[in-house]
């Protein structure tokens, strides 16, 4: 009988320190000895600041290469070689609607299929993203927000020297609004704003192309989505 009761008794033993190291176990992970909520994040690719600096950081393969290195490999000179570029946004299914609060209207952005699209625009979107990550320098001047010669020229500072630029490629001007645009990065000193270049300035940049970047084409009343390129630019100089 007392043979018995030491073998259960050794049994119980066994089970209790088994519970006492799992109790330990989980309360170490949950008062700060495993991975914080900031470290799962960065391990995930979750962190609040990776996709900006992400889209602002110069990409492979030119990190290393000089601007004259640059220069020397650029392939695009010409905005109307591009197939794809300024094309519709593919997404005839529904209505445009542009107020000052934005477009309140979904895209798919990333080239996505959208009901009801028409087979050009899928061989257009397919070609714009085929260029990217090609070097590319255009000559040009920023676009406006507007038609007039005195509306604002397009350009944000979103982050201290980091500005959104809409570019456009029609140095002369001759169509309000530029329909050959392109969504320009341009790190530059802080604090210029909009006011960064001039109606004037004609500039020309060397960068490489990102993707894409959505954005609204108003003219006569009428509206339109487009496709434009985005490009991180490496180096400008306005020319006049």
């Amino acid at each position: 009988m007392m043979k018995k009761l030491s073998i259960l008794s050794v049994v119980r033993l066994i089970l209790l320190t088994g519970l006492l190291s799992l109790f330990f176990a989980c309360s170490n992970t949950s008062t700060g000895t495993g991975s914080s909520l900031q470290e799962f994040k960065e391990r995930e690719g979750d962190s609040k600041t990776s996709a900006t600096d992400k889209l602002w950081s110069i990409p492979e393969p030119y990190t290393n290469l000089s601007i004259e290195q640059i220069k020397s490999q650029i392939e695009i000179t010409d905005y109307m070689v591009m197939k794809g570029a300024a094309t519709d946004a593919g997404t005839e299914d529904t209505d445009v609607e542009v107020s000052s609060k934005g477009i309140s209207r979904s895209i798919v952005a990333g080239g996505g299929a959208v009901e009801k699209e028409a087979p050009k625009n899928v061989k257009d979107r397919a070609a714009l993203a085929s260029y990217a990550n090609k070097l590319i320098s255009l000559e040009g001047v920023v676009n406006t927000t507007g038609t007039q010669k005195t509306a604002p020229l397009d350009i944000q500072e979103r982050m201290p020297g980091k500005y959104e630029v809409w570019f456009c490629a029609d140095k002369n001007q001759k169509r309000k609004p530029c329909r050959n645009r392109a969504h320009l990065l341009y790190e530059a000193p802080e604090g210029k704003g909009d006011t960064l270049f001039t109606h004037d300035n004609v500039i020309r940049f060397w960068g490489v192309i990102l993707g894409e970047q959505i954005d609204a084409l108003t003219f006569s009343g009428y509206t339109k989505l487009k496709r434009y390129p985005k490009i991180r630019v490496l180096d400008l100089e306005v020319i006049k």
